[in-house]
């Protein structure tokens, strides 16, 4: 078998670079429609809840961290297709292609949803859509490390201000709602929850397609444990906060939580912080959504051995009619199924099952690859 080389480039991926990219896309999760808030036990122990799905994060992402860890030369597509064979990988880059594909485009309509819903109602959907996707399309054009570059600057600030707001806001907490502790909440429904929530840690994928790129890649555990367990205290802290000034019922009853949290921090007659919220929440946005976008794009590149930049334009404008007919059909987010278990699956095949299969065929073909080289390490 013929192995392929990695893409040798002059440009690394330097560890913090990875790390900030990696946490900001649940962050930024938690910053737009906070999910935590309605996944089981929607009570006061929903942080207990966040805490238990670090080691189902953990479980569910090891198919997909050893394979890394074992062909870390390769990105997820390449070395799928050494493992499984040309005709099979091409088949799982197609539908990695869907996958990211559709992150792209549910988290897409999500944002303008905000955007027409809170933030600028009187302009049409379809200027919004075409304006984050003419940006997205020229942030993919400028390749990954380009975004990796980006992210070093606005993530920390992202960061700041999520921490700052947080201050900001706590003359407003009443820490009571959060008492008494685990009263209305079983073991069962907490682990079920912990489940449900670590699907959405789709994050590994973003990481399998970086590590070709770090500088050094035993790095990449690391990365993931250090992202995981940080995204899941934000995440933690986005909760505490909403909850403690909205309370717990109206919390899970609004779509925008965070958002309206920030418009209610006022000190002395100072008020418009929700200003930072949204300014910095555009900026993460598009780096999260920029993301998405070019590993769709790239696993397209992977079938058809073309350059992903060949596909920026057609996807940008398929995505402009997508985007477009599910804002104006039906709500994104206040309508959270179909969406949510649609997603869920999403998840559960993309992230469990196939890196599962393709592990199992990995060990039954360990010699031979070896033998060829195939998960060699330089």
């Amino acid at each position: 078998m013929n192995s392929r080389n990695v893409k040798i480039t002059g440009d690394k991926l330097y560890y913090s670079q990875a790390l900030l990219l990696i946490i900001s896309y649940r962050l930024l999760l938690a910053l737009t429609y906070t999910p935590a808030l309605v996944t089981t036990p929607t009570n006061q122990d929903v942080w207990i809840m966040l805490l238990l799905s670090i080691p189902y994060a953990i479980l569910i992402s090891l198919p997909i961290l050893y394979l890394g860890n074992k062909f870390n030369q390769y990105d997820f597509f390449e070395y799928t297709e050494m493992i499984a064979g040309k005709i099979i990988g091409k088949i799982l880059a197609v539908l990695y292609s869907f996958a990211f594909l559709s992150f792209f485009i549910f988290f897409s309509s999500v944002f303008i949803e905000i955007l027409n819903t809170a933030l600028y109602n009187q302009t049409p959907t379809i200027v919004n859509t075409v304006i984050l996707l003419a940006t997205c399309s020229y942030v993919v054009s400028k390749g990954i490390m380009n975004l990796a570059r980006l992210g070093e600057i606005v993530i920390p600030f992202i960061i700041i201000v999520f921490l700052l707001l947080a201050v900001l806001g706590i003359g407003d907490y009443d820490f009571t709602v959060f008492l008494p502790i685990l009263k209305e909440s079983t073991f069962k429904d907490l682990n079920i929850g912990a489940i449900d929530i670590s699907f959405r840690y789709i994050d590994v994928l973003v990481l399998a397609m970086l590590i070709p790129y770090l500088e050094d890649k035993k790095d990449v555990n690391k990365i993931f444990i250090k992202s995981l367990v940080c995204s899941t205290i934000f995440s933690i802290l986005a909760v505490v906060v909403i909850q403690a000034t909205l309370g717990i019922e109206y919390s899970k009853r609004i779509n925008f939580s965070y958002y309206t949290y920030t418009r209610l921090i006022k000190i002395g007659e100072t008020q418009g912080f929700d200003l930072l919220y949204v300014a910095s929440w555009i900026m993460g946005n598009i780096i999260k959504l920029s993301g998405y976008f070019y590993f769709a794009t790239t696993a397209m590149a992977n079938v058809t051995k073309k350059r992903n930049q060949f596909f920026i334009i057609p996807v940008a404008v398929i995505s402009v009619a997508v985007i477009v007919f599910l804002k104006d059909y039906r709500p994104v987010i206040a309508a959270r199924d179909p969406f949510k278990s649609i997603f869920r699956i999403i998840s559960i095949i993309f992230i469990i099952i196939i890196p599962l299969i393709i592990l199992i065929i990995y060990f039954f073909r360990r010699k031979t690859l070896n033998k060829t080289g195939g998960a060699k390490r330089k």
